[in-house]
């Protein structure tokens, strides 16, 4: 009864029904069940219902009448939707238990497979009312569902799957693991990798995936299908796609999936990508934390690669977060760093595709910084990292950069400190204003004054001052402080401190009120009276700041005034000049023009009277003060010099120099003149007149030969420092107040003198007029020693290196001369110049001393591939040192026409020389030859330098690190070397590099030395993109000349050594024949070496026993890379793996008759690499072809055991012989040595033949086979017989070897079994 009011009650609340309603709730209600328009009830339970309806359906008209019913019930979407909610119960309320009237249904097994196929087509009709609740009811009607036919599903399910709309699609294939068995994983799995192709399918079909059971065979294959779709995904696909391989899959298989086939370059570029890449880190970052493996894998595989992409830096950003260890991910970085796979083209990448994405890792990437800053402080990578976080991070991460940097400045490192004003400058260029709200942080950088050296707080200052010009008069204020404070003091660094920020107010002070600028002026010449190297300083200072175009008009026309009036007060002479007393021997008569008037007399500069005096200052002050002069006179009349060209154009009144080994003043007078033809040089660069170009270029010939005479001298006491910035002064002698009187200097033009100074080479360094040159000499006998013993190039700067700190620096803008003084240069001017006076050209000498201190500034300056050798000492380079990178750059390509020009006419003297020699007569004697040819025979070496020195400088600048990230400077560079060659100039940079790489190679037949030619191959290896036939034929033809060696570089054998190494790794490189065809040429020669083989032709000369180790170490590295490139299919690898192997044991075997250090060195480095690169790549190719090809397989195995077996002596000779270096490398070749016994006894027992192979143990020896006893050896054989089941490695260390030899017979080597010794 209470069941009847129970259904009362129910139906009571369902007031409407259908005539479809009435005949299905009569068939139920029997069962309990009572049916309603908005929910269905039941008063019984499940089970009972179940039980109940299954007996009435056993008669088969009763079942096809109630699914008739049924289906007629459920056509309606009211009622479909109805019949898929939970029933209610008596009291209305839901049990948790509560099930559907369909999974009632649905459980009946007579009505379980029709119903399952009648829900499953209704999914495309409900999906038309686009109303997806009903289809989410449907699958989950069908979820843990025990009594389903689940072939009907997949079967139903792969016809209706294709017509549903993608929301029914993607609930139906979400529902899959909940609705089939585990027996049917792999029909759904295979129903699911059909429909994988559906771009749009793919995150719910993996994430179906990943909850599948599925066996070993079928993820393989759901891994491939994966694999193919990765490249196609969309960036919303892609979170899934790195969740179920980082879940699933093997590890070391799903990262290199991930970083083979993902392109995130490709995937961000609109702003949902941005948002789905962020998800994407988000999803590797929950991952990668809990999955240890995976991290491990993943930064082994990034550590071993050979080149990276942004997503390799995102993951390297995760890696440094999560890992818990995150020095070992700082270490793999530095690697990258070091080899140059981590460059800034990367980081610009990052930040410019996916800056949103980086700036989520600020933290980790500020501490990657400063780690990389103090391993590499001269790398630009961690500067340019700081300055992308500045750039992108919000204002807590910019603070955060500016804190680590002044931490760095204050660290009293000084490579630290260097970089952190670099990267601070840097900065503070790239965002202008952005740094100037933290002024009143970066004052605090006045506080590490006191640890900083000259250079670097004059970058300091100048930097503050450049951050207060922005409106921080605090920071002046701080300044000014600081500075009269140190002004005061009486250490001489910090005085000098005080002058640098004395300057650097100066600057500031101009801009704004010039009455203060010159009021402070005053007060620093005050304090500096009584010091003549801070005198000197505040001269170079205040000419550097009036040349940098900061300091005021007003300002700079002062201190003109004043710096003219000093100079002729102190250096200028109008006493007239008696050449016929004895004050001849104090008149430097050659190289200078006279100035004869009748009203002012003679001018010259008074050098001697500097050098005798005992008073240092006028010495010490002259070229900063002629500096001075000039950087102001250059800024009023914008470069013309006319107004002090008579400095350029009188008398020097100099020291004698006959004596100069013997006499202490002579040697600091020759320095003294040397400092000032340097400073007139630079000063004078700048004019265009003819008349001073003259003049000009008798200076630069005038200082070619006084650094030749340089070379007799030694160092003394009493030299003056010419470099004035350094902590500690490099004089001795203490500074006095030197005397003057005044004199007015002539600012008439000086007459053009046809003397010029020169020094005959036999006469150590006396001077002599080019008119007193006895010309009637017998030319003959000259002409005949000249063609007989050619002189040998000495570079001019040779001697400076003991003199540095006592020469000025020759300003790197004066290279310019190159540019218009060439002699192409001058005819191509005099054609279209009307002018009388005829230009003087630059010699070979000369611009061979240009060339050198060119390249002497570039390796110091440009920061290479390899930028961890640059050079420490900044001594004799401050003028290129408060140069960047990029604009010393800029001046190198501002003569780059210059030196093409120069080999041009190198090219072509050679060519014209080469044909008179032709046209001469053979027979003609030597001793006839003229002066030409005696001057054309001294010029050939400097004619052969000339190549060297322009193709290293320019190695240099393709090698720097900013010059392919600088588009703008390559671009320009490659225009002005194509432009040489009649290519056209424009197009894509790529046409441009390959017409100027064009260029450089047509040098090729006139490099005629070794260093030439090196550095031509070296400068065009470095812009070659690609592979070169032709710098393979250049590298070939040089190992194939027989060198005659010269004595510099005989004095430096290994310089050779390596250039022939070279020769040989970009022969291998470039060369278009096969690797495996080169690798047997050239152990062949290297046999011939060896073995000293006079029967077989030696087509290298180069090759030989010094250069033996070094080639040996090519040949291995560039074999270890062969063998990496083996295929896996047989018939290709094979071949390959036969020749890798048997060139191996050749490399090998060389150990046995040179067994030099080097060479042992190379053989376990790279042993252990081959061994390893032959487990990986070669026994998975052997181990199926056992059974087919066991003789040859056998073969291989063999000969590779010869070179492990003597690996194995070459350890036990590296623990004996107790080389720390050596001994570092065995552990890990044993390591392989092991495993390669282990794995090739597992290939045979697993091919069944046991019978075949035996594992033998060998004895410690020595490269000689001489046994090595220890005491290990007689315990362990006392123990043989008990220790038979030990470990390998136990076995394998001492047992008797001829023990083993006995079991296979007397002819191991033609025997069916193997032996494997390790």
């Amino acid at each position: 009864m209470k069941r009847k009011k129970g259904n009362a009650s129910i139906a009571s609340s369902n007031k409407r029904t259908r005539p479809q309603d009435s005949e299905l709730g009569e068939f139920l209600a029997p069962l309990g069940v009572s049916l309603g328009a908005d929910r269905h009830g039941s008063s019984s339970e499940t089970d009972t219902i179940v039980r109940e309806l299954s007996i009435k359906l056993l008669d088969t008209q009763t079942r096809d009448n109630f699914f008739t019913i049924l289906q007629d019930y459920i056509d309606n979407i009211d009622n479909l939707k109805v019949a898929m909610l939970p029933l209610l119960k008596e009291d209305n309320t839901t049990h948790f238990n509560s099930e559907s009237l369909i999974r009632i249904l649905l459980r009946v097994p007579p009505l379980s497979e029709p119903l399952t196929e009648l829900l499953l087509e209704k999914l495309p009709v409900v999906s038309e009312d686009r109303n997806c609740n009903i289809a989410a009811l449907i699958v989950s009607q069908l979820r843990w569902m025990n009594s389903l036919s689940y072939d009907v599903i997949i079967t139903k399910l792969n016809e209706v799957l294709s017509v549903c709309p993608l929301p029914v699609q993607k609930e139906m294939i979400s529902g899959l693991p909940e609705i089939l068995s585990d027996d049917r994983h792999e029909a759904a799995c295979a129903l699911l990798l059909d429909h994988i192709s559906t771009l749009d399918l793919v995150p719910c079909i993996l994430e179906a995936l990943s909850e599948l059971t599925l066996s070993n065979k079928m993820l393989d294959k759901v891994y491939e299908s994966v694999e193919e779709l990765l490249s196609a995904l969309s960036a919303d696909s892609v979170p899934s796609a790195l969740r179920f391989l980082l879940s699933t899959a093997p590890p070391d298989k799903a990262v290199s999936s991930i970083r083979e086939h993902i392109d995130f370059q490709s995937l961000c570029q609109s702003g949902e990508g941005m948002e789905a890449e962020g998800l994407s880190m988000e999803c590797l970052e929950q991952i990668l934390r809990f999955h240890n493996k995976t991290q491990k894998c993943w930064l082994t595989q990034l550590h071993s690669s050979t080149s990276l992409t942004v997503f390799d830096l995102l993951v390297y950003l995760i890696l440094y977060r999560v890992n818990h260890k995150p020095k070992q991910v700082l270490s793999s970085i530095r690697l990258h760093l070091k080899e140059g796979t981590l460059n800034s083209t990367l980081i610009q990448e990052l930040y410019k595709n996916h800056g949103k994405t980086a700036a989520l890792f600020n933290t980790e990437q500020l501490r990657i910084s400063h780690s990389l800053l103090l391993s590499y402080p001269e790398h630009p990578l961690p500067s340019l990292l700081y300055l992308s976080v500045f750039t992108h991070g919000d204002m807590h991460a910019q603070q955060e950069v500016i804190g680590s940097l002044i931490s760095h400045i204050g660290s009293g490192q000084s490579k630290e400190v260097d970089a952190g004003i670099r990267t601070l400058g840097l900065i503070k260029d790239s965002t202008d204003k952005s740094v100037d709200r933290f002024s009143s942080l970066l004052n605090g950088l006045l506080d590490y004054f006191n640890t900083l050296s000259i250079s670097q707080a004059r970058e300091v200052l100048y930097l503050l001052v450049r951050i207060s010009s922005s409106g921080s008069c605090r920071t002046v204020d701080d300044i000014h402080i600081i500075t009269r404070k140190y002004l005061s003091h009486s250490s001489n660094k910090l005085r000098k401190l005080g002058i640098i920020g004395s300057c650097a107010l100066v600057q500031a002070l101009s801009t704004e009120s010039a009455t203060k600028a010159k009021s402070f002026l005053d007060k620093v010449q005050g304090s500096l009276t009584q010091a003549p190297e801070l005198v000197a300083l505040f001269y170079d200072e205040l000419a550097g700041c009036i040349a940098s175009g900061t300091v005021s008009t007003e300002i700079v026309q002062l201190l003109y005034d004043k710096s003219v009036d000093r100079f002729q007060t102190v250096f200028i002479s109008r006493e007239p000049l008696d050449t016929d007393s004895q004050e001849r021997d104090i008149l430097c008569l050659e190289g200078a023009d006279t100035l004869e008037n009748d009203e002012t007399g003679h001018i010259s500069i008074n050098l001697w009277h500097c050098v005798q005096s005992d008073d240092p200052s006028e010495l010490m002050t002259l070229c900063p003060l002629l500096r001075l002069v000039g950087a102001s006179l250059a800024v009023l009349e914008n470069n013309s010099m006319e107004d002090i060209d008579s400095i350029l154009g009188c008398y020097i009144r100099a020291p004698p120099l006959d004596d100069i080994i013997s006499c202490d003043k002579s040697t600091v007078g020759l320095l003294a003149l040397i400092n000032l033809v340097i400073e007139q040089i630079n000063v004078f660069h700048v004019e265009r007149r003819r008349s001073m170009r003259n003049k000009l270029l008798k200076r630069v010939k005038l200082l070619q030969e006084l650094l030749g005479m340089l070379r007799q001298v030694s160092v003394v006491d009493g030299m003056i420092p010419m470099v004035f910035d350094l902590v500690e002064d490099l004089g001795t002698n203490k500074s006095k107040k030197g005397q003057s009187s005044k004199s007015v200097l002539d600012e008439s033009e000086a007459n053009i003198s046809k003397d010029i100074l020169s020094f005959d080479p036999a006469r150590s360094g006396t001077m002599k007029t080019s008119t007193q040159l006895n010309k009637t000499d017998n030319e003959a006998d000259v002409g005949a020693a000249a063609l007989s013993k050619p002189k040998k190039h000495v570079s001019s700067w040779s001697s400076v290196g003991k003199f540095k700190g006592f020469i000025r620096e020759l300003d790197i803008r004066t290279m310019t001369i190159l540019n218009q003084c060439t002699e192409s240069t001058i005819a191509s001017n005099e054609s279209s110049d009307q002018s009388d006076v005829q230009l003087l050209t630059v010699g070979l000498p000369e611009t061979c001393m240009m060339l050198e201190d060119l390249l002497s500034k570039c390796k110091f300056k440009l920061k290479a591939a390899s930028v961890f050798s640059r050079p420490d000492n900044s001594l004799g380079f401050s003028r290129v040192a408060s140069l960047s990178e990029t604009k010393f750059t800029q001046q190198i390509l501002a003569i780059l026409p210059g030196l093409c020009q120069t080999m041009e006419d190198n090219v072509s003297k050679c060519k014209d020389a080469t044909d008179d020699s032709q046209a001469n007569d053979p027979d003609q004697s030597n001793m006839n030859s003229t002066q030409e040819e005696i001057a054309m025979m001294e010029d050939s070496p400097f004619s052969v330098k000339i190549f060297e020195l322009v193709f290293s400088i320019l190695e240099l600048v393709f090698s720097w690190s900013g010059f392919a990230n600088n588009s703008q400077i390559s671009t320009e560079c490659f225009s002005i070397l194509s432009s040489r060659s009649q290519n056209n100039t424009q197009g894509p940079l790529s046409v441009r590099r390959k017409h100027a790489l064009q260029y450089l190679l047509n040098f090729e037949e006139s490099c005629q030395s070794f260093s030439s030619t090196l550095n031509l191959l070296k400068c065009c290896s470095v812009i070659s993109d690609s592979t070169n036939q032709r710098l393979a034929d250049i590298c070939k033809g040089c190992l194939q000349k027989d060198w005659d060696i010269t004595a510099d570089e005989k004095e430096n054998k290994v310089r050779f050594n390596e250039g022939v190494g070279y020769l040989v790794s970009t022969f291998l490189s470039n060369s278009s024949e096969s690797k495996g065809d080169l690798l047997d040429f050239l152990v062949e020669q290297l046999d011939v070496v060896v073995k000293k083989d006079e029967d077989v032709e030696k087509i290298f000369p180069t090759f030989s026993r010094a250069t033996l180790p070094t080639i040996y170490k090519i040949v291995l590295t560039k074999l270890v890379e062969h063998q990496k490139s083996i295929p896996s299919d047989k018939e290709n690898g094979f071949d390959i793996l036969t020749n890798c192997v048997g060139n191996f044991a050749n490399l090998i075997n060389y150990i046995k008759v040179v067994n030099s250090r080097p060479l042992l060195r190379s053989a376990l480095l790279f042993g252990q690499k081959f061994l390893d690169g032959f487990l990986t790549i070669g026994l998975p190719l052997l181990s199926p072809m056992i059974s087919d090809s066991f003789v040859e397989v056998q073969s291989i195995l063999k000969k590779i055991q010869t070179s492990t077996r003597f690996l194995h002596h070459v350890t036990c000779h590296s623990k004996s012989s107790k080389d720390i270096a050596l001994t570092a490398r065995v552990p890990l070749l044993k390591k392989f040595l092991e495993a390669f016994v282990l794995k090739v006894k597992a290939i045979f027992a697993q091919h069944g033949c046991t019978d075949a192979f035996w594992v033998g143990n060998l004895k410690q020896r020595n490269l000689k086979g001489e046994e090595i006893v220890s005491q290990q050896v007689e315990e362990e054989d006392e123990d043989e017989e008990e220790d038979v089941d030990a470990d390998l490695s136990e076995l394998s260390l001492d047992s008797d070897e001829e023990d083993n030899s006995s079991r296979t017979g007397p002819d191991e080597e033609n025997s069916d079994s193997m032996s494997i010794g390790y």
